[in-house]
């Protein structure tokens, strides 16, 4: 039987699998209990961690901000259907505030197996150290076992006042992924906040922050003492307009278009580049993968790259706590057909693979496409493309490729709708290729 158990920063937990910090659901605007039962049913399920909802300094939810959410969905003709999500809001009216966010700490700390970690999710005020210091001392005070600092969200961010605070250098409320993105407004705040408390502290990183900044700003926050990195949060985007209703938004109920958060299976490749990248380039901070993870297959490439723990938030959106339970089972059977006895056997395992192109062996003359005349439909997609190898013949109808011309790149099998081209190894002459070594 498979070992599901993990240890991060410090604290063993019973898996690697849990639910990333999400918005306060409509019944835990002024109420604690709601949001906490609901948290606990994730714990029933055998994560090994659970993150509160973004808790902001304000004390309590202003009656005059009710939760208001929009979500559309982007969907495209096949072969690629649903897309992704868009998700607009704003940030007063879905943030967990102080006094229910530490009362759910509290309650979760004293009723949860101690294998399961409760995570603070913080936002505090603004680009203000010592105000972020208080702020998630009084999460540690609650019960928290770890601390991440939330300088992430899109949300915050798409506020005409938080970008005006960004171009000045002045934040004095929350700015989400623009305080995450400004290193130095962030590394002061990080490290007062590592300085005052005594449990981990971790910084959950927006993908706004690209490569190869990334590298930078880690090795900053590995620097001022926090434990982990967290990443990514939901990348920031505009919906697509109307093009039926003179460029409107698509919002359900809205004409307008804000700036929005976008979420969804296209978020992980972001995931991907973040993990590989600090695992290659900054080690010995620890990683916590997050973003378009829908799929179980998905948790064990993450944590190939780096990852110790990963967190569900566009997968839960998709499949509800099914999928907790389809990875929980998936990466015990996946650990017993490949004779992993724990996790920590193939933690990084991909990472050193990860090379420069420049460093590759191409092997263009090496591998060969081949088609399955019995699958293809001779629909022209791969023939009507870039490359000159394909083509379609006439009498008999056929997808003809020209093995001079192909270097086994694997276009034609990435776009066949029916699963009809192969790539396989056979050594052949490629013109202006040579196949001598």
């Amino acid at each position: 039987m498979a070992d599901l158990s993990v240890t991060f920063v410090g604290k063993k937990l019973r898996s690697p699998l849990g639910v990333a910090s999400h918005a306060v659901l409509n019944p835990g605007v002024g109420d604690s209990k709601a949001e906490t039962e609901h948290l606990k049913k994730y714990a029933d399920i055998a994560v090994g961690y659970v993150h509160t909802p973004f808790i902001c300094p304000e004390e309590e939810h202003p009656k005059d901000k009710p939760p208001a959410w929009k979500f559309m969905s982007i969907r495209s003709r096949e072969p690629f259907a649903m897309e992704g999500l868009l998700v607009a809001t704003e940030a007063a009216r879905i943030m967990c505030r102080l006094n229910p966010g530490l009362a759910m700490i509290e309650t979760l700390r004293e009723e949860l197996p101690e294998d399961v970690a409760v995570i603070a999710n913080m936002i505090g005020p603004g680009a203000d150290p010592e105000g972020w210091a208080d702020h998630c001392e009084e999460a540690e005070d609650a019960g928290a076992d770890i601390i991440e600092m939330n300088v992430s969200c899109p949300i915050p961010a798409s506020e005409a006042r938080s970008v005006m605070a960004y171009q000045c250098g002045e934040m004095t409320e929350s700015a989400g992924c623009l305080l995450g993105d400004s290193p130095a407004l962030l590394i002061p705040v990080v490290k007062a906040v590592v300085d005052r408390v005594n449990i981990p502290v971790g910084v959950k990183l927006t993908p706004e922050t690209g490569f190869p900044r990334i590298i930078g700003m880690a090795e900053e926050i590995k620097k001022a003492g926090a434990k982990f990195i967290t990443g990514i949060n939901a990348p920031i985007t505009c919906g697509p307009p109307d093009i039926y209703k003179g460029g409107q938004g698509k919002w359900p109920g809205l004409s307008a278009n804000p700036i929005c958060a976008s979420l969804g299976p296209w978020d992980r490749f972001l995931l991907y580049r973040n993990l590989g990248v600090l695992s290659a380039f900054v080690p010995g901070i620890e990683l916590a993968g997050i973003g378009g993870l829908v799929e179980p297959e998905h948790v064990v490439e993450a944590m190939m790259l780096g990852a110790r723990i990963c967190e569900f938030s566009s997968g839960l959106l998709w499949k509800g706590t099914k999928l907790i339970e389809e990875s929980l089972t998936f990466l015990s059977n996946y650990m017993d057909q490949m004779g992993y006895k724990s996790v920590e056997e193939f933690i990084g395992l991909g990472v050193k693979y990860i090379q420069p192109v420049e460093e590759l062996d191409w092997r263009n003359e090496d591998f060969l496409a081949t088609v399955d005349d019995r699958l293809c439909t001779r629909c022209g997609r791969c023939a009507n493309s870039i490359c000159s190898a394909r083509s379609i013949m006439q009498n008999p109808l056929r997808l003809v490729i020209d093995s001079r011309y192909c270097i086994g790149c694997g276009l034609c099998q990435a776009i066949c709708p029916e699963n009809a081209v192969s790539i396989v190894e056979q050594k052949h002459p490629v013109i202006g290729v040579s196949l001598e070594k």
